[in-house]
């Protein structure tokens, strides 16, 4: 690599500001997606009501106005607030649209209330997001390099890394039960730094031929064994993550990959509720890697065979299917309706796992799960028996959670708080090396702000122990070996 080792790798991978141009086009192409989600959901939805409707069309512009803000002004930042918006289109916008309350037999009084605590949420996090200014100073161990220079010409080897962990987590007993999961965070925390770098060179140009193979077949094979555990969440996560760092850097969609995999994962989507009942609770042995090929087509035929109740009206699609099925609403609908009349809130009690967390196991063996709070969640609504598995996971989201605990003023409250988070976060990495500890925040949130099935508790818990290994580490390291991390300009190499 010459040019001064191509600008010291485009001053670790920041790039520059995007052209007026390609911004203009990224944000014309996603002007005219939403106007078109909003006119496809208006025509399929049977809500007739039309205070309904509204909210549910006013969820959707509330969750894509960042992006397309972000997008019109070109803003160089990585766009971790925007993404976290985005997630509430599938999540809530157009599950609310696609029917509530006839199909999850919620009252318009629910749902209604639903709707106005999405509202309250959203409007928590944009309030303190743009509303709330960015401290004058910044801490200097926080925005100082922590990577050696060259770091990314091995970004590839943590893509397999994380590859490697995912087949030895999944196919082996090596790694014991009480690390799997803050070892999974912290390799998934790797993996994503490594796919974050790769795919924003990718996005300007920086990757030859064989790079971007490499590149396709490490997510490849770590997308088929996740969805070989039945986490296609995760997998999900991994090529949004992916397509976030590409967009990013390029301003362009990669429409080609979209049109390929959505019928895919809405068919995977829509037979992972069959697949999971035969292999989670009918306790079927998960398939070898010589078995693939069979629990593929099982998968598949699962998923075309699957017409339940739900179905979106209007659309038996795949892609129809897995923004149906994509939905946090009917759970937060089932809070609101029992909660208070016939369930107490919880007045903070799901947040008080989150100390214990903050110690580590080896010196707090027996602390409790990480998914305790979801726990305490399932058993108080009486999901799962008092005595039920402490492993247990039901996806409630951020909101349903923050209602259960203290209603409207828990969702405006966690909604100030998490875009008050985001917008520190943001303002400390931009003009940051990438590879600060701010910029590796960034990048790691990147990912999180995919999780919206997640409650606060697990969501936070499973992002510090990613934060423990990526930047905690390294951090300690440069501390300490403050000669290795060279921060200023890159040797001439060939």
């Amino acid at each position: 690599m010459t040019d001064r080792n191509r600008q010291h790798d485009d001053d670790q991978l920041g790039f520059s500001r995007a052209s007026q141009a390609t911004s203009l086009r990224l944000f014309q192409a996603g002007a005219f997606g939403v106007a078109g989600l909003i006119a496809w959901v208006i025509y399929t939805s049977p809500v007739q009501d039309l205070t309904l409707l509204s909210a549910g069309i006013l969820i959707i512009l509330l969750a894509t106005f960042p992006a397309l803000r972000w997008a019109r002004r070109g803003d160089s930042h990585f766009p971790i607030f925007e993404v976290f918006l985005l997630t509430f289109v599938p999540f809530y916008g157009i599950s609310m649209l696609a029917g509530h309350p006839e199909m999850l037999g919620f009252g318009e009084e629910s749902t209604g209330a639903g709707a106005l605590a999405v509202l309250i949420f959203q409007g928590g996090m944009l309030a303190a997001f743009y509303g709330t200014s960015p401290p004058a100073a910044r801490e200097p161990l926080l925005i100082m390099p922590l990577l050696p220079d060259g770091f990314m010409r091995y970004a590839q080897a943590g893509l397999w890394l994380n590859t490697a962990f995912i087949f030895v987590n999944g196919s082996t007993d090596l790694v014991p039960n009480e690390l799997r999961l803050p070892l999974r965070a912290a390799f998934f925390g790797i993996g994503i730094i490594s796919l974050y770098v790769e795919m924003r060179r990718w996005g300007a140009g920086r990757l030859g031929t064989g790079e971007k193979l490499a590149v396709g077949i490490a997510l490849a094979v770590q997308g088929i064994l996740l969805i070989r555990e039945l986490y296609l969440i995760v997998s999900i996560s991994l090529l949004l993550v992916a397509a976030l760092a590409y967009v990013s850097s390029s301003r362009r969609i990669p429409w080609i990959p979209i049109v390929f995999l959505l019928p895919a994962l809405g068919l995977l989507h829509s037979g992972k509720a069959a697949m999971r009942t035969v292999y989670w609770e009918g306790g079927q042995a998960l398939p070898g890697l010589a078995d693939l090929p069979g629990f593929f087509y099982e998968w598949a035929e699962a998923g075309l065979d699957s017409k339940d109740s739900s179905e979106l009206p209007g659309s038996s699609s795949l892609t129809g299917r897995l923004f149906e099925r994509a939905s946090l609403f009917h759970m937060l609908c089932f809070v609101i309706d029992r909660t208070p009349e016939k369930e107490p809130f919880l007045t903070g009690e799901s947040y008080l796992y989150i100390p214990s967390q903050l110690i580590p196991s080896f010196l707090w063996p027996n602390k409790p799960s990480s998914l305790k709070s979801n726990v305490l969640l399932a058993i108080h609504y009486k999901l799962v028996p008092d005595d039920g598995s402490a492993r247990v996971s039901i996806a409630f989201g951020m909101i349903a959670e923050s209602f259960a605990n203290f209603g409207f003023w828990g969702c405006a409250i966690m909604g100030a708080i998490l875009g008050l988070f985001y917008r520190m976060v943001t303002s400390a990495a931009m003009g940051a090396p990438q590879f600060s500890a701010m910029g590796l925040l960034s990048i790691l949130l990147g990912a999180w702000s995919f999780q919206s099935e997640q409650i606060f508790a697990t969501w936070f818990i499973s992002l510090l122990q990613a934060t423990a290994v990526v930047i905690a580490i390294p951090l300690a390291l440069r501390i300490i070996f403050p000669a290795t991390f060279r921060s200023s300009a890159p040797t001439e190499e060939a």
